[in-house]
């Protein structure tokens, strides 16, 4: 009889699991970083070596402010050529490391993984639910 109980627990360990790693990278996304607005002041460029591969990396230089001190940087994530188009003037926003704020990330996530996992979780706690009443 405990096995069954332990199978059927199964469902809700794992959308309770779910829902706490949705939390956990909402949470990280928010904290981990200064969250500002630049402006594209050009983009660096060079060839970078994947697996034997060469590619075409990019990164924007943005100009942004933190505490009242302008900074000109460009960004620690470089990324495919033509993956995001970064146009001189746009305005981008970036996440600014605490520590160091010569050290940016564009943002790219709009929360879509934490979203995922929070709905994921919750629609398997639900369906157990569900099953649940329906059958026992």
């Amino acid at each position: 009889m405990t096995a069954v109980r332990l199978i059927l627990a199964a469902p809700i360990v794992i959308g309770v699991c779910m829902i706490l790693i949705g939390i956990f990278l909402f949470i990280r996304r928010t904290r981990l970083g200064i969250q500002t607005t630049g402006i594209i002041v050009g983009t660096a460029k060079y060839n970078k070596k994947y697996a034997k591969i060469k590619m075409d990396v990019e990164a924007p230089i943005v100009k942004y402010t933190i505490n009242g001190q302008v900074y000109e940087c460009t960004a620690d994530k470089f990324l495919m050529e033509g993956t995001i188009n970064y146009k001189k003037g746009d305005r981008i926003n970036i996440r600014v490391n605490r520590k160091n704020h010569r050290k940016f990330q564009p943002v790219q996530s709009k929360d879509i993984a934490e979203k995922i996992f929070i709905c994921c979780g919750a629609f398997t706690i639900i369906a157990y639910i569900i099953m649940y009443i329906r059958y026992f």
